[in-house]
C-alpha cells in the first residue's frame, strides 16, 4: 500500500502539470480526476481476496462498482448533458468499490504499515514493468475522450462513454476470472511447459466458445441494450457499441496472455509496448475523429487492444511454445458463423428471442457434439477461486 500511495502522488502531480498546460478550460474537472487517481487505481485488493480464499469479496465489489456507475451514468444522462457529470460519475462509482474493497479486505488482513526495503525491491522489479505499462494503456484508452471534448463535443464524449461502460464491465469481469490464474500457471511453468500450453489452449478455446455468440448476439441485440440502458436519447451509441463489444472480448485474451507471460517471469517487454499503445491511439484518434468522430475512436480502441494481445501473445508463445489448435479453432469459428447466419436470417420470420434460444440451442448441441470443450479444462475449474463466488450465495 505504501508503494502504492508514493506512486500515485507522483501520477498526481504529473497529472495536475499536464492538465494545467493541455486544458485549461477544463482543468478544474480534471484536477478533481487527478486528485481520484489513488481510488481509480485501486484494485490490487483482488489478489488479496484471491490469496485468503474469499473470491466472493471481489464478486461482491466488482457488482457494486458495475451497479453503481451505469446508475450514476443513466442519472447523469437524465438530469445534466456535460461532460463534468459523466467524469463525476465515473469517479463515485471508484470511490465507492474502493470502501467496499477497502472493507472487505480488511477481513482477511490488516495493514501494517512498516518499511520492508526488500520486499520493497522485489516488488518494484517484477511490477514496474506493468505499473508503468499500465499508465500508458490508460492514457492509450482515455486520450480519445480528450481529443473528442476538444475536436468535437461533450456530446460526442457522452457517446462514446456510455458503449465503453461494457468495456469496462468486461475488464472487471476478465480480472476476476484470469486473476487466479497466475499461480496455477506459475506452477505448470515451472514444473511442466507442455502442461501450461495445454490448459491455456483448453482455457483460450473455453473463452471463444462463451464469449463468441455473445458478441454475435450483442451485436443483434445492441439497439434494445441501449435503449434499456440509457434510454432513447443515447441510441447514436449503438454503432460505438457493435464496435467495443468485440474489444469486451479481446480484453479476455489480453488479460488471459498477459497471466501467462507474468507466470514466466517475462514483464520487461512491458516498457515499451504500453508506450507504443498509447502513442499509436492518440495519432489515430488525432486523423480519425474529425472525420468519424466517435466511430473513429471505436475503431482504434479495438485496433489498440488487437496490438496489445499481438505482441504479448509473440512473447507467451515465444517461452511456452504455440498453444493454438487450428483445427478446434476453425470448428469454433464456423460454428459460430452458422449462429450468426441463422440469427440474421429473415426467412423464417421468428420472433428474436425465440430465435436466440434456438440459436444457443443448436450452438451448443454443435459444441458438445464436436467435443470443443476439453475435459482438462474442466478438471482445472475447480482449482480457480473465482468460481467459488457461488459460496456468495451460501451466505
Amino acid at each position: 500500500m505504501l508503494v502504492r500511495l508514493w506512486l500515485n502522488v507522483l501520477v498526481i502531480l504529473g497529472s495536475i502539470i499536464t492538465a494545467y498546460y493541455l486544458r485549461r478550460d477544463m482543468f478544474s474537472i480534471l484536477l478533481v480526476g487527478s486528485l481520484a487517481i489513488p481510488f481509480l487505481a485501486s484494485r490490487f485488493f483482488e489478489p488479496i481476496f484471491q490469496v485468503f480464499n474469499r473470491p466472493w469479496h471481489s464478486f461482491y465489489a466488482s457488482i457494486v462498482y458495475g451497479v453503481a456507475h451505469l446508475v450514476f451514468l443513466a442519472l447523469a444522462f437524465k438530469f445534466t448533458d456535460n461532460l463534468s457529470s459523466f467524469v463525476i460519475a465515473y469517479l463515485s462509482a471508484n470511490v465507492l468499490y474502493t470502501i467496499i474493497a477497502f472493507y472487505l479486505s480488511g477481513k482477511s488482513v490488516k495493514p501494517l504499515l512498516k518499511i520492508d526495503t526488500c520486499i520493497i525491491k522485489n516488488i518494484l522489479k517484477l511490477a514496474m514493468p506493468l505499473g508503468i505499462s499500465s499508465i500508458f494503456i490508460i492514457i492509450s484508452n482515455r486520450v480519445c475522450i480528450l481529443i473528442l471534448a476538444g475536436m468535437k463535443s461533450d456530446y460526442a464524449v457522452g457517446i462514446y462513454s456510455a458503449a465503453y461502460k461494457f468495456v469496462e464491465i468486461s475488464s472487471f469481469l476478465a480480472a476476476m476470472v484470469t486473476a487466479p490464474l497466475i499461480p496455477i500457471f506459475a506452477e505448470k511453468a515451472k514444473n511442466d511447459k507442455a502442461s501450461l500450453r495445454l490448459i491455456v489452449s483448453d482455457i483460450a478455446e473455453l473463452i471463444a466458445i462463451i464469449l463468441l455468440p455473445v458478441g454475435v448476439i450483442c451485436s443483434l441485440m445492441s439497439k434494445e441494450i441501449i435503449s434499456l440502458v440509457y434510454g432513447s436519447k443515447l441510441l447514436p451509441s449503438v454503432d460505438v457499441f457493435n464496435i467495443l463489444i468485440w474489444v469486451s472480448i479481446v480484453v479476455f485474451y489480453s488479460l488471459l496472455i498477459s497471466s501467462v507471460v507474468i507466470s514466466v517471469g517475462v514483464v520487461k517487454y512491458a516498457y515499451w509496448l504500453g508506450a507504443v499503445a498509447a502513442i499509436l491511439s492518440a495519432g489515430l484518434n488525432y486523423l480519425l475523429i474529425p472525420k468519424y468522430s466517435y466511430i473513429g475512436s471505436a475503431w482504434v480502441a479495438l485496433i489498440c487492444e488487437i496490438v496489445l494481445v499481438g505482441v504479448t501473445l509473440t512473447y507467451a508463445i515465444r517461452h511456452i511454445g504455440n498453444f493454438f489448435r487450428w483445427k478446434t479453432w476453425v470448428k469454433i469459428f464456423v460454428v459460430n458463423m452458422i449462429i450468426y447466419v441463422f440469427l440474421n436470417e429473415t426467412i423464417f420470420g421468428i420472433n428474436i428471442f425465440l430465435k436466440i434460444i434456438t440459436g444457443l440451442t443448436i450452438y451448443y448441441f454443435c459444441v458438445v457434439r464436436l467435443h470443443l470443450i476439453r475435459r482438462d479444462v474442466l478438471n482445472i475449474l475447480p482449482d480457480i477461486k473465482i468460481f467459488s463466488f457461488f459460496d456468495a450465495l451460501k451466505r
